[in-house]
């Protein structure tokens, strides 16, 4: 890709120092001494179980659930409090990433066990099967990958996030090929599965660890979303309505 070329710049720049009240373009740009974080909040460090406490805190604040379970009983308890919320919510199809700790957790087979079909995010051959029968839809569902097709039809999403910002009960999603942003924005109910060693107190640790090391666009993820509680949205008359842009239920389990 080319670079760009700037034109008119010092125009620009001329123009808006007038309109400022000043008689010249400074010939150096104004000092930023302060950058990022301030050093106080730079300093805080609170444990880790301070940071499951905080997260759990502010996630159900923004009226999300939280599960915090120790690493040994994880897969019993977490796939019966799925089961638990498929249960009370009707859920028959969930999707979730394709991700090496949600496989370990068998919750599929936990999921079996009560009739719900799973999609994980993979390549998967277009038919129809007893779990996926055909839907019906227009030229643009007919294009669709199966694999988006079945996802769509989803009530409830699994994702397990890179990290997890205590400090705004915050969701930290990078895509893949094996993790599609689909399954957190489509699905009316997102399940968040992650380990307490991946929580940060502040959204710039998280963005420190994602940019460490990277000098390249490319050795970037192509999407990078921030979830925090529910989706909500408001028209220019402040009425919310939760749900519009992504799910309107929020669960996250802390494995300790």
């Amino acid at each position: 890709m080319s670079n760009g070329t700037i034109r008119g710049r010092e125009a620009f720049i001329a123009n808006l120092s007038s309109r400022l009240g000043r008689k010249e373009v400074p010939a150096a740009a104004p000092a930023h001494p302060f950058r990022g974080a301030p050093e106080f909040y730079r300093q805080i460090n609170p444990t880790t179980e301070e940071k499951i406490e905080l997260f759990a805190r502010n996630w159900q604040a923004l009226t999300g659930k939280v599960l915090v379970v120790d690493e040994a009983e994880a897969a019993d308890k977490i796939g019966a409090w799925l089961r638990d919320i498929a249960a009370e919510l009707g859920v028959t199809h969930v999707s979730r990433w394709e991700h090496e700790g949600l496989t370990a957790l068998g919750l599929d087979e936990a999921l079996a066990t009560s009739g719900i079909a799973v999609a994980p995010w993979r390549p998967v051959e277009a038919g129809d099967s007893e779990a996926w029968p055909k839907a019906a839809g227009g030229a643009n569902w007919a294009q669709r990958s199966e694999l988006l097709k079945r996802t769509e039809r989803c009530q409830l999403g699994i994702v397990w996030p890179d990290f997890a910002v205590a400090n705004t009960s915050t969701l930290v999603l990078q895509c893949s090929p094996q993790r599609g942003r689909s399954v957190s924005l489509l699905t009316e109910i997102l399940f968040a599965v992650f380990r307490a060693d991946q929580l940060v107190y502040r959204m710039g640790e998280a963005f420190e660890q994602i940019t460490r090391g990277k000098q390249l666009t490319a050795q970037y993820a192509s999407s990078l979303n921030l979830i925090t509680g529910p989706s909500r949205s408001a028209d220019i008359e402040n009425d919310l309505t939760i749900g519009i842009h992504g799910p309107g239920k929020v669960y996250a389990v802390i494995i300790r």
